[in-house]
């Protein structure tokens, strides 16, 4: 490894230092406050006494003690946290290993802990995420002596990487067993746990003030005036944690560079860069069979092992989105995770303790790394056993779940991935369309004189209007959008940043509104784009219709579609204008305002009330509305709900109001009834398209 690596830039020393010097303002603070609220007790215990000597009687003596009390609870509230019982680490959820029962993976291990000059962990655990990790237990002695640290590997992490790419992963954690400033974490946490008692953890304080007002009511009105000085004690302390926490926020964004440095130093720059890439992806896969079986629990369904699942479907993912694959695995370009994630955006979050996958690429980039030791195989096929292992996970994720039926059926990967395929199958639109109308309707602006018996003027063919450029106008609009939607937000000061990147260059926030005006005018390019692209390709299939002497069955089949969209843009509008009718449920609103907003939503709210009684005898929605749903939505249509009276909201029939429009709108009402429409038209229309070219899809 070279050792230039390891030098820290001089950008972790500035944050370094003010971290440190964050950590003594707290201090220096508290002691300020600790000072101040003995003295608080002297001078309450003087005044008290001045009062008792002043005039002797019932009332004074009870003032007096009210005072004296009120002095001892501002100064408790200072020192509680010493008094509060420290939560045990929950490790139920990992497996401990040795090297004994895994050699490979401990060999590699060693091998990284030479090659970076640090100590081996304490303790190497396995869990079940997609993630690897570095923690301690962090006390009271860990912030003035040397503390070991334990190494966390996730399966669904060993699942979706190579060899390489784990060994620059683990490379990366072993990067911040190097760094001392870890040390100043350790100071921050405790530090975190003061403030968090006494900003937050006042459940028993408040027990103890309530209880000791209500001995008189004396005592009452000096409890409201230790309350008083708390929260100008909880002000100050709001204002240190914010300093204290952005500082090592900043911090830990450098150790995190720094530890990608180290990283690549030990197996390359492209490597890590590789799986930073492709880990939304690979913790997307794993969610998606997680709540398969989430589905599958009133079936008593359980997988026997979710890993080979997860690999399954990150293959499958990378299928559909035509990624390269790699050794087994998808590999991603920026320019494709941008894609995933919608957005040119990289923000500045002072908040984050991590720097964004484009930045840290960008950085890895940089340093140019070669790749050294290349062993390419799946990480997880390191561990001895690793079926029994990936099943012991698989069964401890699960140990809590209740079942339908015991024992439940366990799901192998063949039975899982032949009715994944199904779904994915019956959730999908034909595949000759290349996900087009995943997010877009087809044309439905035309009138009855559009399908007169002529061919029109359009000579675009298929491939010209279906390809990956059409299927990237729709990325570019939705991206656009996306990224309109935060920079306005930042532009109203709704989102605290200074500095952002855009497209890989940066800007301070009062650029927002320049490329804010940007967007708007992509938007409506792309807009336009595409509308042409659909009205193109409905004349190409009237062409196609015309050609094959099916005019009128095409009409039909259009105006039918037309008809049941506009339906449903209809139920689409009425929802949409009831939620923000009702959006002030979620703000500060004055009572006057409510009770005019309370007009808007009644108003509202009875198309919406008309909707759900038509969805209720709509035979399409049958299926999709269990027993349980369909009493609330009766329980709803019955009853007049206020939502707000006397002053307060009535929040029980606002989660009411809640939980119908979810429901009503889910994808499994609205949304499968625009997905229906949808695929019914399109192998109606490809139908005409497979007969004009003789081929079979």
């Amino acid at each position: 490894m070279q050792k230039n690596v390891l030098n820290v830039s001089e950008n972790f020393r500035k944050m370094a230092v003010k971290s440190v010097l964050s950590i003594i303002l707290f201090l220096f603070t508290y002691l300020i406050l600790v000072i101040m609220g003995i003295g608080v007790i002297f001078l309450c215990g003087f005044v008290a006494y001045y009062i008792v000597t002043f005039s002797a009687s019932f009332i004074t003596g009870m003032i007096a003690l009210g005072c004296i009390g009120m002095g001892f609870l501002i100064f408790f509230f200072l020192i509680k946290f010493i008094f509060s019982s420290s939560k045990k680490v929950d490790r139920s959820h990992l497996v401990e290993i040795n090297e004994q029962q895994q050699p490979e993976l401990f060999k590699m291990l060693g091998v990284i802990v030479s090659e970076v000059k640090t100590t081996f962990p304490k303790k190497v655990y396995l869990s079940s995420d997609v993630n690897a990790s570095v923690f301690y237990d962090s006390n009271f002695w860990s912030m003035f002596f040397p503390v070991r640290k334990n190494l966390q590997i996730g399966l669904g992490l060993m699942n979706t990487v190579s060899v390489i790419e784990l060994k620059a992963i683990l490379a990366h954690e072993f990067g911040h067993f190097s760094q001392r400033s870890m040390k100043v974490g350790s100071y921050v946490y405790n530090v975190n746990k003061v403030i968090y008692n006494m900003l937050y953890d006042n459940e028993d304080y408040g027990s103890l003030l309530n209880g000791w007002s209500n001995i008189s009511n004396y005592f009452a009105l000096f409890a409201k005036g230790a309350i008083m000085v708390i929260q100008g004690i909880q002000y100050v302390l709001t204002k240190v944690y914010t300093v204290l926490n952005l500082n090592y926020m900043a911090l830990s964004r450098e150790m995190e560079f720094h530890a990608d440095a180290v990283a690549a130093s030990v197996a390359g720059s492209h490597p890590l860069a590789n799986s930073l890439l492709r880990l939304g992806l690979a913790d997307q896969s794993l969610n998606i069979v997680f709540n398969y079986y989430d589905s599958k629990i009133t079936e008593s369904q359980k997988p026997v092992d979710v890993y080979p699942q997860q690999y399954f479907v990150l293959n499958q993912m990378a299928s559909l989105e035509e990624l390269p694959i790699q050794d087994g695995l998808p590999v991603l370009s920026i320019d494709n995770y941008k894609k995933f994630n919608k957005t040119k955006l990289v923000l500045e979050d002072q908040w984050s303790s991590h720097p964004s996958t484009e930045q840290r690429v960008a950085k890895l980039m940089e340093l140019n790394q070669p790749i050294r030791n290349a062993n390419n195989g799946i990480a997880i096929d390191l561990l001895t056993g690793k079926e029994a292992i990936q099943e012991l996970i698989t069964n401890q994720l699960l140990v809590n779940v209740k079942y339908g039926a015991e024992p439940p059926a366990m799901v192998g990967i063949a039975e899982f991935i032949n009715e994944y395929v199904k779904i994915e199958q019956e959730n999908s639109y034909p595949a000759i369309f290349k996900r087009y109308f995943d997010e877009r309707d087809p044309y439905n602006n035309f009138t009855e004189e559009d399908f007169e018996a002529r061919i029109s003027d359009q000579d675009l063919t298929f491939e010209e209007l279906i390809n990956q450029a059409s299927t990237a106008d729709i990325n570019s609009l939705n991206t656009a959008t996306n990224d309109k939607n935060i920079l306005e937000k930042i532009y109203n000061g709704a989102l605290e940043i200074d500095t952002f990147d855009y497209d890989g260059v940066k800007y301070s926030t009062t650029d927002a509104y320049p490329l804010i005006t940007f967007l708007e005018a992509e938007i409506v390019r792309y807009n336009d784009i595409l509308d042409k692209r659909d009205v193109n390709l409905f004349r190409f299939f009237l062409n196609k219709a015309i050609e094959q002497n099916n005019l009128e069955d095409f009409k039909t089949h259009s105006l039918s579609y037309q008809l049941s969209a506009k339906h449903l843009q209809t139920k689409r509008d009425v929802y949409s204008n009831l939620a923000d009718a009702i959006y002030f449920f979620q703000t500060t609103t004055p009572f006057d305002q409510i009770i005019e907003n309370m007009v808007q939503v009644k108003k509202m709210e009875k198309p919406f009330c008309e909707q759900i009684k038509l969805l209720l005898d709509d035979p399409f929605y049958q299926e999709h509305i269990d027993e349980e749903m369909r009493t609330i939505f009766e329980e709803y249509i019955s009853k007049d709900l206020r939502y707000y009276g006397h002053e307060e909201y009535l929040n029980e029939e606002i989660e009411i109001l809640y939980t119908v429009m979810n429901s009503s709108y889910s994808r499994a009402s609205m949304g499968k009834e625009a997905f229906y429409g949808v695929h019914w038209l399109l192998n109606i229309v490809l139908t005409y398209f497979i007969l004009y070219y003789d081929i079979a899809f």
